[in-house]
């Protein structure tokens, strides 16, 4: 009975204790690294965080790719204040307006929303990984996705209005019910 408890004391502490770390490195490692162009703040601080590049090399890389660029989305940590958003956003704009001029830039928050959840947070083993983790949550993000302008299909096509007597209609499924519904979906959206 004796082994039969200590086997158990075993691989909980192995599995559970230990495997803990070595998923967050994995995360680290991985999905959670810092990307440039970001720009990283400390928790609770207007202050850049340690980065792997400079916020220089940022900010020069952001004016000269401007017309690139779609959004700019700042975010915070849950337990940031809206106030210390806005005084990030200031010291982006100052900082900004050396190498570009600022005022073409809106900066956007993200208001309570985060990017590495409050779980994942309390999973570091020690202070440093907990603050790495906390500056990925406070960061400014810029997206290049180019969304394509929406072309309305010409006049006497088959998209709005498919043919019974066409075989592409039919190949393409424009009579199945799920095609329907997002064509329905998309003419609503378009209208509002």
């Amino acid at each position: 009975m004796r082994a039969i408890k200590l086997f158990f004391l075993f691989f909980y502490t192995t599995t559970v204790l230990w495997g803990q770390d070595e998923e967050i490195d994995h995360l680290i490692a991985g999905e959670l690294k810092m990307t440039f162009p970001s720009i990283y703040f400390k928790h609770k601080s207007t202050d850049y965080a340690p980065m792997p590049y400079s916020a220089d090399s940022c900010f020069k890389h952001i004016a000269a790719h401007l017309k690139d660029i779609r959004s700019f989305s700042i975010w915070r940590d849950s337990l940031e204040t809206e106030e210390l958003t806005q005084a990030r956003i200031k010291k982006l704009k100052a900082e900004l307006d050396k190498y570009t001029p600022a005022n073409k830039i809106k900066i956007q928050s993200v208001k309570k929303t985060q990017k590495v959840s409050r779980l994942t947070i309390e999973k570091a083993k020690d202070d440093i990984q907990r603050q790495y983790l906390l500056s990925l949550n406070s960061v400014l993000d810029i997206s290049k996705t180019r969304i394509a302008d929406e072309v309305d299909p010409p006049k006497g096509s088959h998209i709005n209005h498919p043919k019974i007597w066409c075989l592409n209609c039919w190949k393409r499924g424009r009579f199945k019910k799920e095609y329907r519904r997002l064509h329905v979906t998309n003419k609503k959206t378009k209208s509002q």
